[in-house]
């Protein structure tokens, strides 16, 4: 049986990490409904609704993503295990779930770059033989823009 386990992971081959970093997010996006994280920000949603707030849950989730992605190195895995939420929260919120997809996976993948245990940074560090910090210095400012210009754009493009 043991065997049979070794086999299929030895299958996966370089995909196991990936594997790993989104049930490990699945189960970090189930903690967070346990504890009623999720149902507290919905109720928080529907009271703001309507009031020209609308852009708080989107800056929310995108903060929310931010955090995860500089601390995992992984934008995807929080993408894809948030996605079963988008749309009761957008719901909750009274916004078009688009509003609240588009500029987390965007917002997942720019914060990517200035993670310090992002696959990307420590690769590009080893090879060109500097500090993972140097890099998140140089590019942390380009990637804070990006994020707040897209951030801006999907608010007017999609609320």
């Amino acid at each position: 049986m043991l065997a049979d386990t070794e086999t299929f992971f030895k299958g996966m081959g370089n995909a196991i990490p990936i594997v790993a970093l989104i049930v490990a997010a699945s189960v970090f996006v189930a903690g967070l409904q346990s504890i009623g994280l999720i149902e507290q920000l919905q109720a928080s949603m529907q009271h703001i609704q309507g009031d020209g707030f609308n852009f708080i849950l989107p800056l929310l989730m995108v903060l929310f993503t931010a955090l995860i992605v500089l601390l995992s190195g992984s934008g995807i895995a929080l993408f894809f295990a948030m996605v079963p939420l988008v749309v009761p929260l957008a719901a909750a919120a009274g916004i078009n779930p688009i509003a609240l997809s588009v500029p987390m996976g965007i917002a997942g993948g720019l914060f990517r770059a200035v993670s310090p245990v992002a696959a990307v940074v420590l690769i590009i560090a080893g090879t060109l033989k500097i500090d993972p910090l140097a890099i998140i210095k140089r590019t942390s400012v380009p990637m804070l823009a990006g994020v707040v210009f897209m951030f801006i754009l999907s608010m007017i493009m999609y609320l």
